[in-house]
């Protein structure tokens, strides 16, 4: 049996990593990247909690116990592909370098030409360790495009489960499955993305952390962007899925597709017995539910859930909140616009006086907010937190923010001064 240090990096006996040179970089990779906010070396707002690995066990071993198991505790030779742990980093063949004959006559040719045995690098290899174009493009939109995938599942899943029971006339679903198809499809969607972009999938979430949690407004603009492309990608996924379904439902009742039981799953809406102001606030309870329990689960001073359950119990919470809430109302923008591109009529965007913009984006933003401040208001102690500024410090974030927002208008600033406290003590007089 071969020992550790016979092994390479990727996990295959008797080969170090200077038998392939042409490995990626451990800096300026995207995986290097990746890596760095997973160990925690770079703040991620995450939704799936922290990114370290599990601790070690803590089992307890009997005296005479390793005597009558002596492989116990040796680590496996051979990389395994597991589903409950993370999977292998290896080197394919076809990234091996001197497999070919042409591999070893180009390192002949370097060594000819004075550059020595790594002189293939410089062919193979691009600037910061891209290997091809795409590499390039994920490496700087990798957190976009997490937010985008990650709400296309969940929003898909939540879709399709919807459509299932109303198509089916509740014999293939009911309320509380779909309820809990929507919770799981977050939950799915958080685990799948929550390394990587922190998994937010939602507006209001990533509008509620920047302000209360530091979470930068740069990336908070493509969070959102991001997100609505994913709702659009999964209104246009369901719509396909299920439109035969649409289309015998509609046949069968002899009315049109916006105004069939595929409008009411595509397209959630108050009820018509429901006055707006309850509409409204039932929209802002159940945001400010899930934020507020967010940003708990996220505190490292109060009890934060075990590795890795951040999106289990934020699943299971989704399913309850949508069951306590989700009968009154309900709002989705992308789905809405999938539906006017099919046809189904401009008035979509105006039926209940506009609801699409006072429900799921005026409630839901102001409810995700509220909840953070009450959470701040009661319990969190960070400096991070406006809720926890003193009182020279919000004013001099407040100065800080007038000021920049004057510069990128190309306004200048009204008055200069010598340095920014300076202008923080002629606020204060």
């Amino acid at each position: 049996m071969s020992s550790s240090k016979d092994r390479g990096q990727d996990g295959t006996d008797g080969v170090s990593s200077d038998d392939f040179p042409e490995h990626e970089a451990p800096g300026g990779t995207q995986e290097a990247g990746s890596k760095d906010e997973g160990a925690g070396n770079n703040p991620i707002f995450s939704l799936a909690g922290p990114g370290a690995n599990n601790p070690a066990s803590n089992a307890y071993i009997g005296d005479q116990y390793m005597a009558y198991n002596p492989q116990y505790g040796k680590q496996d030779e051979n990389p395994t592909w597991s589903l409950a742990q993370p999977l292998p980093h290896i080197v394919r063949p076809g990234m091996q370098h001197g497999a070919l004959p042409e591999d070893q006559k180009e390192d002949a040719e370097s060594l000819k030409n004075g550059h020595g045995a790594a002189g293939h690098q410089a062919q193979d290899k691009s600037e910061y360790g891209f290997f091809n174009s795409w590499s390039r493009i994920r490496h700087y939109l990798r957190e976009p495009l997490a937010e985008w995938l990650g709400t296309t599942v969940a929003m898909t899943i939540g879709l399709c489960a919807t459509l299932s029971n109303f198509t089916s006339s509740g014999q293939a679903g009911s309320y509380t499955s779909q309820s809990i198809a929507w919770g799981f499809g977050f939950m799915a969607a958080i685990y799948m993305t929550g390394g990587i972009s922190g998994g937010h999938l939602n507006p209001a979430f990533s509008i509620a952390m920047s302000i209360f949690r530091g979470f930068p407004a740069r990336k908070c603009i493509q969070y959102i962007a991001a997100q609505l492309l994913g709702a659009i990608t999964a209104g246009g996924i369901a719509y396909a899925i299920y439109h035969d379904a649409i289309l015998e439902v509609v046949a069968t009742s002899m009315l049109p597709q916006n105004a069939s039981v595929a409008a009411t799953a595509m397209i959630t809406a108050p009820k018509s017995f429901v006055h707006p102001a309850t509409a409204f606030f039932t929209e802002f309870l159940g945001s400010a539910i899930l934020f507020g329990a967010i940003v708990a689960l996220g505190d490292d001073t109060n009890a934060p859930p075990g590795a890795g359950m951040q999106a289990f119990i934020l699943g299971i919470l989704i399913s309850v909140v949508v069951l306590a809430l989700g009968y009154n109302t309900g709002g989705d923008f992308g789905p809405r616009l999938v539906a006017l591109m099919a046809g189904w009529g401009g008035q979509l965007f105006r039926e209940y006086h506009a609801w699409w913009v006072w429900g799921p984006w005026c409630a839901d933003i102001s409810g995700a907010l509220f909840g953070a401040f009450i959470y701040d208001l009661a319990i969190f102690t960070g400096g991070e937190s406006p809720i926890n500024y003193p009182p020279r410090r919000r004013k001099r974030a407040w100065r800080v923010r007038k000021l920049n927002l004057r510069k990128k208008l190309g306004l200048g600033p009204r008055k200069k001064t010598k340095d920014l406290e300076n202008s923080v003590s002629e606020t204060n007089s």
